[in-house]
């Protein structure tokens, strides 16, 4: 696989092993996700018997009467108000795509370079913020903040498809692939052509993204017109550079280079940034350059500067929105109380785990008195009318939940766990 110019030729018959078919099989199941437009759930496959449907899977992709079916669209909303498409397929195609994922991953791999991190076995989201905050400290200070239009649904198939014929030799594996790319959508009971794009949502589409972006990456790492650093986490990625003049090169190469791919920046949100004046944000996190504190250097004082990240504030909007979904409103005697303090307190340390690297402890006393107050304040107007609820207020609740230890949080409840916020109160900045 180390070789680049080698060709793999007999792929497909790899999907139909057995133990290929369980190890998809165990991937889709271990997601959860939703049906598809036959209404097939993993309960009824569980029902029907998993291994009698992977066996029948099996058959209809060593005959090649395997078709996938249409996809069904739906639509969840963005943060700027926007619906992002979303292509949910059937269980059946999703096992198989998870096989097939299973077969070219570690080919493609072998070929990545370092600056790509999304969707990658073993690196994700930290490494990548773990590589911006690597590049700043070295002086790169001027940020190409980049994110292309809508990526998914942009995708041309006839460059896709080159692009894997360079390490696939096998036709039943592209043709494969290239019925999953043509097999549409199902909005509204009416069928729609996909003439090009991935569906966001299917199991191969991260992979394929990828593959279709190696060439950006490729690209970077042979370009002499500047001087960067490229961090790409699929569709978003920033170039820091350490002048705005070495900037504004990348950010001309980075439009002539999609454009080869048939894609383009998103005029908005794409933009040139220094990160000591404004800053800018990445995969959740506010990143920049902020006053440490004094530091006195040959009897001279002196400020000390350093780059700093903590949850932006679309990631604090969300989930101030997701804390009033959860706890619901004031309800008189509400019988799955217990239920939603659960699921409250497993999605506090949920976000806890992503975002309580870098420097978000003050953010995070603040969102922790959110929960506090919205939580405690549920309770008292949940409360019978008279005398009773006006003597307690929602304060009462809090020091009688903060005392009986059942108040979700997200700072006090990690703070003895993970010592990253330990002596964070002593640094001193002047940012959030």
């Amino acid at each position: 696989m180390r070789d680049k110019a080698r060709r793999f030729h007999a792929l497909h018959d790899k999907l139909y092993v057995p133990y290929v078919m369980r190890s998809a099989w165990e991937m889709v199941r271990k997601n959860r996700g939703a049906c598809g437009i036959d209404g097939q759930t993993l309960t009824d496959i569980e029902a029907y018997g998993v291994d009698r449907f992977l066996e029948e899977t099996a058959q209809s992709v060593r005959e090649d009467t395997y078709r996938p079916e249409p996809v069904r669209r739906v639509h969840i909303p963005k943060p700027d108000g926007k619906l992002r498409p979303l292509g949910i397929p059937t269980v059946r195609d999703r096992v198989v795509q998870a096989a097939a994922k299973l077969i070219l991953e570690p080919i493609f791999e072998a070929d990545f370079e370092g600056c790509s991190f999304g969707f990658r076995p073993g690196i994700g989201a930290q490494e990548a913020l773990g590589s911006v905050a690597e590049s700043a400290q070295k002086g790169y200070r001027w940020v190409v903040d980049a994110d292309i239009e809508q990526f998914f649904d942009n995708l041309d198939h006839q460059e896709l498809m080159a692009a894997l014929s360079r390490r696939i030799g096998d036709g039943a594996m592209l043709r494969l692939i290239y019925r999953w790319l043509k097999a549409g959508y199902l909005w509204e009971g009416s069928y729609h052509d996909t003439d090009q794009g991935s569906p966001q949502g299917g199991v191969l589409s991260p992979l394929l993204a990828n593959v279709y972006l190696h060439t950006f990456d490729k690209a970077f790492g042979q370009q002499k017109a500047f001087i960067g650093r490229l961090t790409r986490y699929a569709d978003d990625f920033v170039i820091q550079c350490g002048s705005e003049e070495m900037a504004r090169r990348a950010l001309a190469w980075a439009q002539e280079q999609l454009e080869k791919l048939k894609l383009r920046l998103h005029p908005e949100k794409t933009r040139i940034v220094n990160d000591r004046e404004e800053g800018f944000d990445f995969l959740g996190f506010r990143h920049q350059r902020v006053v440490l504190g004094p530091h006195v250097r040959k009897g001279a004082g002196k400020e000390s500067y350093g780059v700093l990240r903590w949850p932006g504030k679309k990631a604090q909007n969300k989930f101030r929105a997701q804390i009033r979904a959860r706890v619901g409103p004031p309800m008189r005697l509400r019988s799955c109380w217990k239920q939603v303090m659960r699921e409250l307190r497993a999605y506090l340390v949920g976000w806890c785990q992503y975002y309580r690297h870098g420097q978000s402890g003050r953010v995070f006393q603040r969102l922790d008195y959110y929960v506090h107050e919205r939580v405690s304040r549920n309770l008292a107007r949940s409360q019978p009318t008279g005398k009773r609820r006006s003597r307690r207020k929602w304060g009462y609740y809090a020091e009688r939940l903060a005392k009986w230890g059942k108040m979700p949080r997200l700072l006090t409840l990690q703070h003895g766990k993970f010592a990253s916020y330990r002596g964070e109160a002593n640094v001193m900045w002047r940012a959030v």
